[in-house]
């Protein structure tokens, strides 16, 4: 059954890469992908992190450095969108092998195991996550699952690697991991716990002293304990949970470790979009913890990974519009303006794109100078429905005045 889990990972990756393959070149792909390829491109180049979005080095925006530890060397050899895509599937697509090996750890016959993992793969939140801009966060539950196994085996050194590298994803993951690692202190193993913790308060003193002495703050949502959206929070938590068989509940009075979790992203008072929306990449954390509660009550009563198939399956089916196997689903056509966006990506012009031409810009994005501009007032986005041909029509500057050549199209 662990060939399955190989063979389903595999599908996985191949699939959505052709899918964000495919959103890239009729220009709708997320501007995450061209912000992070903008901001590693500058990183091999010249040894800063800064991209045009952000206005400012990406370190001091988020504590992601492990992006540019582990994709430096790729985006370095083909300093293009695919290459992140292909590395942002690889990641969420390859989780599944260790949420595999943590559900046996727990117990968890080979069947039931598999079943669970491959339930992780087809569920509503990860496929949005893979159909979604590349984010450092991507690189979380592949990351998280193996520090799970490594707990589970007790073993301090490759607990402290794995723990290091989650670090490394993103500064929230600092208070998870002290939070957790407290925990672990007095209700599992007192030294994984006591080290754990230890490394997470050294990793947050180092990175707010360095910000702070910069004279930037990492970028944040403003907290308060006014929440009056929580009939949507609760249909959230059900499509979170169907994909899982509702396995975490089992757990009653221990599902107080989820508090944290849940408080980032249900108190949140200053955004326009709610952070809870299934596919959300803030909603990495939380559902991740949530596929290894539901891996160690796999253990304990292993029907629970045939529970967590079925639903996973029924929602991938029937409810999921990210999902390749949703009905009704088709692939969009090569936009006629992709050769001039990326044109501008094999130059080191000047150009500015307006935001409502956001996918052009993720082409050219490898372009240092390629600027994506006026996101900060109200845009009028064109109306181009999904799964249905629509050229993006721009008329900007950027279409008019590409430097085309030869290699525009390779």
């Amino acid at each position: 059954m662990f060939r399955v889990v190989i063979i389903a990972a595999a599908a996985f990756a191949v699939l959505y890469i052709a899918l964000d393959f495919n959103a890239l070149y009729a220009l709708r792909a997320n501007q995450n992908t061209g912000l992070y390829l903008q901001s590693i491109v500058d990183f091999v180049r010249t040894g800063s992190t800064f991209d045009q979005p952000d206005g400012k080095p990406h370190l001091f925006v988020h504590d992601q450095w492990l992006v540019y530890l582990a994709l430096g060397g790729p985006v370095a050899w083909l300093p293009r969108p695919e290459t992140l895509i292909v590395c942002q599937e690889v990641a969420l697509a390859a989780a599944a092998i260790p949420l595999f090996l943590f559900a046996r750890a727990c117990g968890a016959p080979v069947r039931p195991a598999a079943a669970l993992a491959v339930a992780f793969l087809l569920s509503p939140s990860v496929q949005g996550w893979a159909y979604d801009g590349f984010v450092a966060e991507d690189l979380i539950p592949v990351v998280a699952f193996s520090l799970a196994l490594a707990v589970r085996a007790r073993s301090l050194p490759w607990t402290l690697v794995a723990a290091c590298l989650l670090l490394g994803t993103k500064e929230d993951e600092i208070w998870f991991l002290m939070w957790l690692g407290a925990l672990g202190a007095v209700w599992f193993d007192r030294r994984l716990g006591l080290a754990v913790f230890t490394l997470a308060v050294v990793n947050g003193a180092v990175y707010y002293a360095l910000t702070l002495h910069f004279g930037f703050l990492p970028e944040h949502p403003r907290y308060g304990i006014v929440d009056l959206q929580w009939p949507q929070q609760l249909t959230f938590l059900v499509e979170m949970l169907v994909p899982l068989g509702f396995a975490p509940l089992c757990l009653g009075r221990r599902l107080f470790v989820a508090l944290p979790f849940l408080a980032e992203l249900f108190l949140s008072q200053d955004r326009t979009y709610p952070l809870y929306h299934t596919g959300s990449f803030y909603t990495v954390p939380l559902v991740t913890l949530a596929a290894l509660a539901t891996a160690y009550v796999t253990g304990l009563r292993p029907r629970f990974g045939a529970y967590a198939f079925g639903g996973a399956a029924a929602m991938a089916l029937l409810f999921n519009n990210a999902s390749v196997l949703h009905l009704g689903r088709r692939p969009f056509s090569l936009d006629p303006q992709y050769a001039a966006a990326r044109s501008w990506a094999i130059t080191s012009q000047p150009i500015d794109f307006p935001c409502e031409d956001v996918g052009a810009w993720t082409v050219a994005s490898p372009d240092l100078r390629a600027r994506l501009v006026g996101c900060g007032h109200p845009v009028h986005r064109p109306t181009r429905p999904a799964w249905r041909d629509e050229p993006l029509g721009a008329t900007a500057a950027w279409t008019r005045g590409a430097p085309l050549t030869a290699r525009a199209n390779r």
